[in-house]
């Protein structure tokens, strides 16, 4: 492989990172499940979510008043082989919820956790990369 596919495997796979965050961020549950293989799986929270129905389940019961930021920072691909690579990148998140709809700014802005990730992802037949894991492990808590 030569440079240039290598940087567009990190590229792709980093933009389907960042576009399940953005979704979850958005209160979209389908479009952040669509990240996902259909047999893909999220730990999240102590429980592993499997397939796109489970983790289209579990963000439905986030409450509305929930605003939530994701920013994946210093993403790594570290292997590549075929159509299966992996992944390792930095998460912080920002959390607030009142109880109300969010009024913005919010404030205080202070991180609610860092982790580090950890993510293999398939390449579809399409193209596409898709997450089949993604394991988050909390390194601060606020």
């Amino acid at each position: 492989m030569n440079q240039l596919d290598s940087l567009s495997v990190v590229i792709a796979a980093g933009q389907t990172v960042t576009r399940m965050y953005h979704a979850l961020d958005r209160h979209d549950p389908a479009g952040a499940a669509r990240c996902f293989t259909p047999d893909g799986i999220w730990a999240r929270g102590g429980n592993d979510l499997h397939g796109p129905q489970q983790i289209v389940d579990a963000l439905g019961k986030r409450p509305a008043t929930l605003l939530t930021r994701h920013y994946v920072t210093n993403f790594l691909v570290l292997e590549h082989v075929g159509a299966a690579a992996k992944a390792v990148f930095g998460l912080t998140v920002f959390r607030s919820d009142t109880g109300a709809p969010p009024k913005l700014p919010v404030s205080p802005a202070v991180p609610a956790m860092l982790a580090d990730v950890e993510c293999e992802l398939a390449r579809t037949d399409d193209g596409d990369w898709l997450i089949r894991r993604l394991d988050p492990v909390i390194t601060f808590a606020a």
